[in-house]
């Protein structure tokens, strides 16, 4: 009998390493995707007008409230 020897490597494994980091480099830029979009979401920031006040708001009570919810800071 006469035997044969080949030095290709079987081309099944080389695509099914491509496949893999395929898959894996979709997972992180669809996890990327999802977490900025949460960030963007939650984090819309305030939204403050100058305008007048609807009748029967007292304006100092608008300052005392906003007096209160600010943070103080102290510069020695």
């Amino acid at each position: 009998m006469i035997q044969v020897v080949t030095t290709a490597a079987p081309t099944g494994s080389d695509s099914a390493v491509i496949a893999v980091v395929i898959v894996l480099i979709l997972l992180t830029v669809a996890a990327l995707g999802i977490l900025l979009y949460r960030y963007f979401c939650h984090n819309k920031g305030d939204y403050r007008t100058t305008g007048e006040l609807a009748p029967g708001e007292d304006p100092d009570e608008d300052y005392n409230n906003q007096a209160v919810s600010e943070k103080k800071e102290y510069f020695i």
